[in-house]
């Protein structure tokens, strides 16, 4: 269990629990979904569905989401609803509306929404990226599963358990509320185990009626804790800086491939990854995919040059207030800082870090890193 808070004086107050190790990749093939649509759809067993619209009355926004590590119960509410707002968060988390037939409803919405995605190629090559390079660990399925004919009701109220008080990290900003009737009511659930899975080199291709290709990929980047200022520059530079980037110039201003073209760093607690996507005319693909190998293999072998350099300072530093201005901005920093274990008031030495580095110590990094050039591809085309 830990708490977050930051006051705030706007009249109104945020209030998140995450659980930690409760996301899909801890979970039975979209068990973990499935407990959350539950969760946020279906409500109490006194109130049922009608449970939303007594908040939504009253102002008071509930959200239950989950990704592939942990799983959020979010509320926003002002500040002379709280005593409301908590009462009925405690009661779904101690009665929530587990019957037979809301899990049935449950199950008919997600498969609705499964074949929904069936249609969404950003979804289909982005899914079989990371089935193709996490094949055989528990992250290579979509959050949303994949098959959930096979789950039951008892697996949804067996995983509830371990939205545990062990896995809590509880979120306030805003007026101060007390945990300590939630963490009575929570169980005493030890947290599941936590894990790191290294990404396969793999090239994965579906066939579709589309009218364009959507280019997926994703190389390794294990980055330490230490260098994480070093891959914010250089990646930033390679494709996370929109117009200006390397893969926008190359690949959209210079050949017209592309209207957008993009590459982030991906760091989770149980993967690292450099990824990015692409679309581009069905006869461009072949050329497209082996331009950003080209790209990127070039990006490794020789680095940056001092004006980009300066121009990533000069935005990454002048950028950082509105990085930071919002409650929930500001919250969600505090949580990563403690998710992640890097230090208090790790984002302000962070831009020191940004304002000081050298061109040596950003290429000498990126030569350090030559696993960014061993490429997968996920391809949804014609």
């Amino acid at each position: 269990m830990y708490l977050i808070y930051e006051k705030d004086d706007l009249g109104r107050t945020v209030f998140e629990i995450v659980f930690k190790n409760t996301g899909s990749a801890f979970s039975k093939d979209g068990v973990a979904n499935f407990l959350a649509h539950m969760l946020n759809t279906k409500g109490t067993k006194k109130y049922k569905e009608k449970f939303y619209s007594l908040l939504e009355n009253k102002a008071v926004n509930l959200t239950v989401s989950t990704n592939k590590e942990f799983s959020t119960v979010s509320m926003v509410m002002l500040n002379e609803k709280i005593p409301f707002a908590k009462n009925h968060l405690i009661e779904l988390l101690s009665e929530p509306n587990f019957t037979k037939e809301a899990f049935e409803k449950s199950k008919k919405e997600i498969i609705a929404k499964q074949k929904n995605l069936q249609n969404n190629y950003d979804y289909i090559a982005s899914k079989n990226l990371f089935k193709a390079i996490f094949k055989n660990t528990p992250l290579e399925k979509p959050v949303i599963g994949e098959n959930i004919d096979y789950i039951t009701l008892e697996d949804i109220q067996k995983y509830f358990e371990f939205y545990s008080k062990n896995s809590a990290v509880f979120i306030n900003g805003g007026k101060k509320i007390d945990i300590s009737d939630f963490i009575e009511i929570l169980p005493s659930t030890t947290m599941k185990k936590d894990f790191f899975a290294t990404p396969k080199e793999s090239f994965v291709e579906e066939k579709r009626d589309v009218e364009q290709s959507y280019i997926y990929f994703a190389s390794p980047f294990n980055v330490e804790k230490n260098e994480l200022y070093l891959a914010k520059i250089a990646t930033f530079i390679l494709g996370a800086g929109g117009f200006g980037s390397r893969m926008m110039e190359e690949i959209r201003v210079k050949r017209g491939y592309a209207y957008s073209a993009y590459a982030t760093n991906d760091f989770k607690k149980t993967y690292k990854i450099l990824r990015g996507y692409l679309q581009t005319k069905l006869e461009n693909t072949i050329d497209a995919k082996n331009l950003v190998t080209d790209m990127i293999s070039e990006f490794s072998q020789k680095g940056i040059t001092q004006e980009e350099l300066q121009s990533a300072k000069k935005f990454l530093i002048g950028s950082e207030p509105l990085r930071n201005e919002t409650l929930s901005q500001r919250l969600l920093r505090k949580f990563n800082e403690y998710y992640f274990d890097l230090g208090e008031n790790y984002y302000q030495k962070e831009l020191e870090l940004i304002k000081n580095v050298t061109l040596d110590e950003v290429n000498g990094f990126i030569k350090k890193h030559p696993e960014i050039t061993k490429l997968s591809f996920s391809i949804v085309t014609k």
